[in-house]
């Protein structure tokens, strides 16, 4: 309890504003009734210490996929050309280029981005064949479905890498000696950019038992 000095200090204080006095009252109270409750927090400390630190390994949550190597020169042209349609004259200095080459980059990027379409379909059709078809049970079943979604996976993304790489060849190829190292630092700094940022691809998680056996469980998964 308040004493009656204090409590007429809290008196006076009551002019500042409420959250002040609550602070300044507490701090001025009697902190023996406080430790005298103590018991009412009787708990096996070491156990909380232990519970809190959890030494047992967890397997991570894993919400989203994040771009593959084999992805990020797609993300970074594709990004490129938001640039150029957004503001040109920015993306001309940038690079070091004129009109005419600053056309013909934004047609290939673009060209480029329609050809290649998403493979998540085939994916999921090749996990949900996996697990319809396999003759193993428990975990086993979903690792085997696993690694049929990654290989059709990989497929993708390996074309894509070689795809893209023969793109960049017919970009640099009508670049001049002025843009061309400009462009090529352009593409540095934004892979670089882009890894470190984490950017999200649109596949389905699958990078461990428990983000695999949600994908299962939402496409395939009948029996």
């Amino acid at each position: 309890m308040l004493n009656r000095d204090k409590l007429f200090s809290c008196y006076r204080l009551s002019a500042l504003p409420a959250v002040f006095v609550a602070g300044t009252c507490l701090a001025q109270s009697d902190l023996s009734s406080i430790a005298s409750d103590s018991e009412l927090l009787n708990f096996d400390t070491d156990r909380a210490k232990q519970e809190y630190r959890n030494p047992k390994p967890r397997e991570l949550t894993v919400l989203t996929e994040t771009l593959s190597a084999e992805q990020i020169d797609r993300a970074v042209l594709n990004r490129l050309m938001q640039e150029i349609n957004s503001s040109p004259a920015n993306t001309k200095a940038r690079i070091g280029i004129n009109d005419s080459q600053l056309q013909e980059l934004f047609i290939t990027i673009s060209n480029a981005r329609g050809f290649i379409n998403g493979s998540e379909l085939a994916n999921v059709r090749a996990l949900c064949a996996a697990w319809d078809e396999s003759t193993a049970s428990g975990e086993a079943r979903i690792v085997e479905a696993i690694a049929a979604y990654k290989t059709r996976e990989q497929l993708t993304q390996t074309f894509i890498a070689k795809y893209y790489s023969v793109v960049l060849f017919d970009i640099e190829a009508f670049l001049d000696e002025k843009s061309l190292p400009l462009f090529r630092a352009y593409m540095s700094d934004r892979r670089r950019r882009l890894a470190n940022a984490g950017m999200t691809s649109g596949g389905s998680p699958v990078q461990n038992i428990s983000a695999g056996t949600d994908t299962i469980d939402f496409h395939c998964r009948t029996n």
